[in-house]
């Protein structure tokens, strides 16, 4: 089981007859694809050069996926929403507040949002697969990433040689991600959404089988080699903020 398998399969267990979901950041649409035709699931993305995937999105699913214009408004109307999903998309987000007050307009109240991503005290860089590159400036960022990549470590290399592959990723990362405290992270979903409810046990087992391990370590494991994983819910309406 895979991130794309895990959300679809989260929200198939939660979600009721007649529920819409949305994924915000959907890429190629593969969560949508899992989740149609028996279950009404939407994505949107804004494709931006640092990962745009629109062309490859099936013609089939193109119906159900908007593309997002630069100023991150969502293309959906108030309250469309029962269940938001966001698959490793907030650590590219440089305006985290705006991105989160959209998709609180989005959600109906009481709606759930799930969502996985790193924050800034993961051990592994993910995107790249080189271990705390993301905590360094970029001149020994680099250095760092050539060394480790001559050593074998780090994926899609392919096309290029091993200096070409470390710049590439220093700026990339520069770019195209925002990783954050989780403090801040934890602020700012709490301001727009709720308290954090904490997944990264379940994410665990459900993925590579339960083990007798307390919960308390899996999250800790979790959150260190992958990120946090997590559901919110918006306010119903009598204690709306």
């Amino acid at each position: 089981m895979n991130n794309y398998e895990f959300c679809a399969a989260w929200v198939r267990q939660r979600a009721r007859p007649g529920d819409k979901i949305l994924d915000y950041g959907c890429g190629r649409g593969e969560i949508v694809k899992l989740m149609r035709p028996d279950v009404e699931a939407f994505g949107c993305d804004v494709f931006t050069k640092g990962g745009d995937y629109h062309a490859q999105v099936e013609a089939g699913m193109r119906p159900f996926i908007r593309p997002m214009a630069d100023d991150g408004i969502i293309p959906y109307d108030d309250n469309s929403f029962d269940i938001v999903i966001s698959n490793q998309v907030m650590e590219h987000v440089t305006d985290l507040e705006l991105v989160l007050s959209e998709i609180r307009r989005v959600t109906k109240q009481g709606g759930i949002v799930l969502s996985l991503f790193p924050d800034k005290s993961v051990w592994r860089e993910g995107h790249c697969g080189i271990p705390f590159m993301h905590w360094l400036p970029p001149k020994p960022r680099f250095y760092y990433t050539y060394l480790l990549r001559r050593c074998g470590l780090g994926h899609h290399k392919s096309g290029k040689t091993e200096r070409e592959w470390a710049a590439y990723w220093t700026e990339w990362i520069d770019k195209w991600t925002c990783y954050r405290p989780y403090r801040v992270i934890r602020a700012a979903f709490n301001k727009h959404l709720g308290p954090m409810h904490h997944l990264e046990d379940q994410w665990l087992d459900m993925r590579f089988g339960k083990r007798s391990v307390p919960a308390s370590f899996k999250r800790l494991f979790v959150r260190k080699m992958g990120g946090v994983v997590f559901w919110s819910a918006k306010p119903p309406a009598s204690v709306s903020r």
